[in-house]
């Protein structure tokens, strides 16, 4: 019986066999089990294989084995199959990896034909909308496009235009809607201060939201705490005053320019307070506000046309304003007027014509006298509420037209120091159909602001040669016998320290459409060198193409070191007005010049046949008006005179030698 096992002892060991597998594999599942929890993948279900008996004999009940009995050691199996399934793990891994990267790679390619397509459609839009706005654009930028209400009960202040420069864009982080001639990028803005302000409103307000949370709201507690409190009879009073003065407070900062103290480090060129013409800032006045915008001036421009109908100022002068300019909109710098949709209506709105001020002289001497009383005021109201940084600057004082009258019998004595200098265009600062009294045709400022005054050769209303002022005298009516068309003598005769006088060759009363390219070294040269501004024609002796821009009439300089007044003549402007000098210098062709230059002379013919026309029919009817004229009346006292600075010698028995009555 050697070699052969009882039967009862190989069931015996058959059944242990069995018992033994059945362990390994239930230790092999609880370790698989614990690995795919520790990956997070799911386990794949074991079954238990049924193994074959060992010997002879069926397989018998196993018996329980003992809990003491050690896990065995993994095998060489189950080493494969971990190996295996990391293998998987990595399969998967390197297949999300690969997945994600495609991910990206589509959103890159998506967010590449985006930025195309916008690209696009701008500029699209920039040829068939006009200039496109500059590509440096700044973070959180405050469109133009938001909605703004203007405030009820509007003051001059709230209606004052504004040019803001580049800097001053930057500073607030306004979206810029405006630019100056042969630019192609917008870099400035234009508008009112309260349509400003509601643009700031809105940045002040999206500030607020992001430290704003629902934990800084007051409580319920503190609210019946807050209602206990009103309640008392001590406290109440005080509440009530304190409001009343925050009320007060932020009236006062509504009726200043505090909306411009931001502007305190931003290093601006200057400030310069321009008075618009009888027209409103429209045509010329708009062109030369945004040229001198354009050298880096803050210009501020009360507009005694935006004062709404129904009010008393909007009795004497109005018209229907235009919104604000929004980013895309067409900016024409040759456009006539950007700002008005109306014509001018109300008790100060004039047209002067030879013959209605024969008919009834004392009628537009006093039209005349409070329209320079009411621009005054203006002046005098917007400079009382400059911010200090400004005053601590200094400004500028311009105007055209009736506004260059009024800043030149502007009385600013009181303000010393303040004013750096005055620019006079289009008006001659002579005693004329314009200036009620012969004091009147004189400055009514500080003799020691450097003054410079500028006016065509053929202004159709203050002109030498022919125009409405001249009419008028030679027909019996008021002013100088002996116009000259410049401010020349009246700057000599009262000793004026430093002058310069740009006579313009053919020039109008728009000198933009003859010499807009002479205004722009001439305006730079004056913000720059303004004490030597009566030197002007030695200062562009350094450059040939400036020299050859002036040429020297008369100067006072070399007799009178106290009196240094200058007059220049500007011959006609060789090149197109309608093109920059930096497009001028880049066309190399003489063809191209000479093209532009017909057109542009093509338009000058016809003003100028407009205009010739226009005097030679306030010539026949001046005639005709002299044969009706009313008698002249009494001399009507001044209040202001009192203003002025104390003249100089005899002026009275000058002013009597050279004007009637």
């Amino acid at each position: 019986m050697d070699g052969v096992l009882d039967p009862q002892v190989a069931s015996r060991v058959s059944a242990v066999e069995a018992e033994i597998q059945q362990l390994k594999m239930q230790q092999l599942q609880e370790q698989h089990q614990h690995l795919m929890q520790m990956q997070q993948v799911p386990s794949p279900s074991f079954t238990t294989p049924r193994l074959p008996p060992i010997g002879r004999g069926a397989a018998v009940d196993s018996p329980p084995v003992p809990a003491s009995v050690p896990p065995s050691a993994p095998n060489e199996a189950h080493l494969e199959l971990m190996a295996a399934h990391r293998e998987l793990l990595k399969m998967l891994q390197n297949h999300t990896k690969s997945a994600e990267e495609i991910e990206k790679s589509r959103e890159k390619q998506i967010n590449d034909l985006l930025k195309a397509n916008q690209q696009l459609q701008e500029q699209v839009s920039s040829m068939t909308q006009g200039p496109k706005v500059g590509a440096k654009r700044m973070a959180r930028v405050i469109s133009n496009d938001l909605p703004i209400k203007a405030p009820r009960n509007l003051t001059v202040l709230d209606n004052t235009l504004l040019f803001l420069p580049e800097k001053a864009v930057r500073e607030f982080n306004l979206e810029p809607n405006m630019n100056d001639k042969g630019d192609e990028d917008k870099y400035m803005w234009v508008g009112r201060v309260w349509e400003l302000r509601a643009l700031l409103m809105h940045q002040s307000n999206d500030k607020v939201q992001t430290i704003t949370t629902d934990s800084e709201q007051l409580s319920e507690f503190r609210k019946r705490e807050l209602k206990a409190k009103l309640k008392d009879p001590e406290l109440r009073p005080r509440l009530k005053r304190l409001a009343a003065r925050w009320r007060g407070a932020a009236q006062r900062l509504r009726c200043s320019f505090s909306v411009l103290r931001r502007l305190k480090f931003s290093h601006l060129r200057g400030t310069l307070i321009y008075a618009h013409g009888s027209g409103g800032c429209s045509w010329d006045n708009y062109r030369i506000c945004r040229m001198i915008c354009g050298m880096g001036m803050l210009v501020i421009v009360p507009d005694g046309f935006a004062y709404p109908k129904e009010t008393a100022m909007g009795q004497m002068r109005h018209k229907e304003l235009a919104p604000l300019h929004r980013a895309n909109a067409d900016v024409d710098y040759w456009a006539n007027d950007l700002l008005y949709t109306s014509s001018a209506w109300g008790t100060f709105n004039y047209s002067s014509k030879a013959d209605s001020v024969l008919k009834d002289p004392q009628e537009y001497k006093d039209m005349y006298e409070k329209c320079y009383q009411l621009r005054r005021s203006e002046l005098h109201f917007i400079i009382a509420r400059l911010p200090k940084w400004v005053l601590s600057q200094g400004i500028f004082l311009g105007g055209t037209s009736e506004g260059a009258m009024t800043v030149t019998r502007f009385d600013d004595q009181r303000y010393g120091d303040l004013i750096i200098g005055r620019f006079i265009n289009s008006f001659s600062m002579e005693y004329c159909y314009f200036t009620p009294e012969p004091e009147a045709g004189l400055l009514g400022g500080r003799l020691d602001i450097p003054t410079l005054n500028i006016i065509g050769t053929k202004d159709q209303y203050f002109g030498p040669e022919d125009s409405v002022a001249k009419i008028v005298t030679e027909h019996g009516g008021y002013g100088d016998r002996y116009l000259t068309g410049n401010g020349f003598k009246t700057m000599v005769r009262q000793g004026v320290k430093t002058g310069l006088v740009c006579s313009l060759e053919e020039g109008v009363h728009s000198p933009c459409n003859t010499h807009d390219n002479f205004l722009r070294p001439l305006f730079n040269a004056f913000f720059s060198r303004t004490v030597a501004i009566w030197e002007l024609h030695k200062i562009w002796q350094a450059d040939p193409t400036l020299a050859s821009l002036v040429e020297l009439v008369e100067t006072t300089a070399s007799n009178n070191a106290d009196c240094r007044v200058t007059v220049l003549h500007v011959p006609k402007m060789k090149f197109p007005n309608h093109m920059t000098m930096r497009e001028i210098h880049i066309i190399r062709t003489h063809e191209e010049i000479t093209e532009a230059r017909l057109k542009e002379q093509a338009l000058i013919d016809a003003e100028n046949g407009e205009i010739k026309e226009l005097l030679t029919r306030a010539r026949a009817e001046a005639f005709e008006a002299k044969k009706l004229s009313s008698p002249r009346s009494m001399k009507s006292h001044n209040y202001y005179a009192r203003d002025k600075l104390a003249m100089k010698g005899d002026w009275h028995a000058w002013l009597r030698q050279h004007s009637r009555g």
